[in-house]
């Protein structure tokens, strides 16, 4: 399974420089519908009366340090749409290492709290390779997962593929 259109989703801020394929950063930019069509349908955003660009919604301010937000921008259309945007949920066939918000008491199999935990480097090679020490840790034996309240982080799942 993947993600739905519209999903969206924190992860590290390492990547900003070339984005997640198939996402778009939730930064207020302006796409036209002719690319990202689905989208815009899901969203119902549209900048003008024409029909022909679509904005998405701005939530740099609102992520915490270090995570950037990104919203699903191709693939499956949702069977119902989310309202209001953004709509942070545990989706199947998350990214490894992206952090989305739950009410959830316990994490589900594959996700840990974002409470700012040590890890081990040599048990979470791959998480490693996407956040690094941005959030505490040593950087030789150990990292740290960030700290966001009421938020779970994947611990497996599908490695991002850069755009």
């Amino acid at each position: 399974m993947s993600h739905t259109i519209g999903d969206t989703f924190l992860f590290c801020s390492l990547w900003d420089n070339t984005g997640i394929s198939t996402c778009l950063m939730c930064d207020g930019s302006t796409y036209s519908v002719n690319d990202y069509g689905a989208l815009a349908a899901a969203l119902g955003t549209y900048t003008d009366d024409t029909g022909v660009s679509f904005t998405v919604p701005n939530l740099t301010s609102s992520a915490p340090s270090g995570l950037t937000p990104y919203i699903v921008a191709t693939g499956t259309f949702p069977s119902v749409i989310p309202v209001p945007v953004p709509n942070y949920q545990v989706v199947s066939g998350q990214y490894l290492g992206e952090v989305v918000y739950s009410s959830s008491t316990y994490p589900p199999s594959g996700w840990a709290v974002c409470d700012g935990s040590l890890l081990q480097i040599a048990q979470s090679t791959a998480l490693f390779s996407e956040y690094g020490n941005t959030f505490g840790g040593d950087g030789k034996k150990t990292f740290a997962l960030p700290t966001v309240s009421g938020a779970i982080i994947a611990t497996t799942g599908i490695y991002p593929s850069r755009n």
